[in-house]
């Protein structure tokens, strides 16, 4: 559980940025607070509890300028703190401009900046020592079948294409390509020092045009404690170095070769934080604050998975759906969901791999019955 959580600011309405605000909604709720939500969904679970909603468009093609004003549209020039979600990496400048009645909660632009800026975050990382794959910032003259071109802003793996699939002009960095087991890492910082709090094992849902696409997380995932150490060192050192507050998460690869190497970190609150057993969402603003770590944190043994169904054709959803328990993320009758977007989020636990398994199956196939893609 956590203890001595702060109630200074539980009297002003949060505010939620993200390209899916329904968990830090959720979350907020569930901490007693009031909150507004800019999204690009509205989906029902957020619209169930959010006091405000505004929609915002494609995070990936909208300015900064126009995020901004979304926002102080939304609150109205009422009090109220910020905490933004995935889809800050791409207008993260913004930050810089909010007026006096948003406070800011987490990092601030110079820090997403330095994080989400590839030469100045591997730069950074080789400063410290710390192990990342081979990374250019130009296409590779030769070879170019063993790198993979990235972008700073990408989300869920999306963004990620071969260097043959790959326009130089809408990617920032190329790396190596490293075979191996991928992870994130949730931690907590107080700008000075980082906390673990869960590791998590990724899996990959690709597609013809996204090869790298995540497809689901779970936890706990007990790798080596010298994996666990070194994890634990990385965070501590970049926290120190740039500052990071409140909630992040850190990619990595375990490679075949046996190393560990550092991907990329989200300066934000992620999908990871849902998979929690205890609340973070007071902690992530008490950390954000600077404040010294309130959390309990046990050994977790049933895993718990977060999975994304993704459209295998284009559907519509019908008035008759009926959505499963456990499922989350869930579109309003009526919306139009394009071939290879989320149609919803599975939720599973279960005291083993093939348990949880044929639990995430069985829900994807009730859903995808109801929306006519399978019989």
């Amino acid at each position: 559980m956590v203890t001595g959580i702060s109630m200074q600011n539980q009297h002003k309405p949060v505010l939620i940025f993200a390209q899916s605000g329904r968990y830090l909604a959720q979350s907020a709720t569930q901490a007693g607070y009031r909150v507004w939500v800019a999204d690009c969904f509205g989906d029902q679970d957020t619209l169930a509890i959010s006091e405000r909603w505004q929609s915002i468009p494609d995070i990936s093609t909208s300015s900064p300028e126009q995020i901004l004003t979304v926002l102080s549209q939304l609150s109205g020039g009422e009090e109220c703190t910020l905490i933004c979600g995935s889809g800050i990496e791409s207008v993260y400048s913004m930050l810089n401009y909010l007026p006096s009645h948003i406070q800011l909660i987490g990092n601030a632009a110079k820090t997403i900046h330095t994080i989400k800026t590839p030469p100045l975050f591997f730069n950074m990382l080789a400063k410290l020592g710390v192990a990342y794959p081979e990374t250019l910032f130009k296409l590779p003259v030769s070879n170019q079948e063993n790198y993979i071109a990235k972008s700073s802003s990408g989300i869920g793996g999306t963004h990620i294409k071969t260097t043959k699939n790959a326009l130089p002009l809408d990617h920032d960095y190329f790396q190596r390509l490293v075979i191996g087991l991928s992870g994130s890492a949730l931690f907590s910082a107080n700008g000075e020092k980082a906390e673990l709090i869960s590791i998590n094992k990724q899996y990959l849902n690709p597609s013809n045009q996204s090869p790298f696409r995540l497809g689901s997380i779970e936890t706990p995932w007990n790798i080596e404690r010298k994996y666990q150490f070194q994890l634990n060192t990385t965070i501590n050192k970049i926290t120190k170095e740039v500052g990071l507050l409140g909630l992040n998460s850190i990619d990595f690869i375990l490679s075949q070769e046996n190393e560990l190497l550092i991907l990329e970190i989200n300066p934000r609150p992620s999908a990871s934080m849902e998979l929690s057993p205890i609340p973070l969402f007071q902690h992530h603003i008490d950390s954000s604050l600077g404040q010294p770590s309130t959390l309990n944190i046990t050994h977790i043994k049933t895993l718990s998975s977060l999975r994304t169904v993704y459209a295998q054709k284009n559907v519509s959803v019908p008035s008759t759906m009926k959505w499963p328990a456990t499922c989350h993320d869930l579109p309003n009758v009526g919306t139009v969901i394009k071939q290879g977007s989320p149609i919803c989020t599975t939720h599973v636990k279960a005291d083993n791999i093939d348990k949880l398994n044929k639990i995430h199956l069985s829900l994807e196939k009730e859903v995808l019955i109801q929306l006519h893609v399978l019989k």
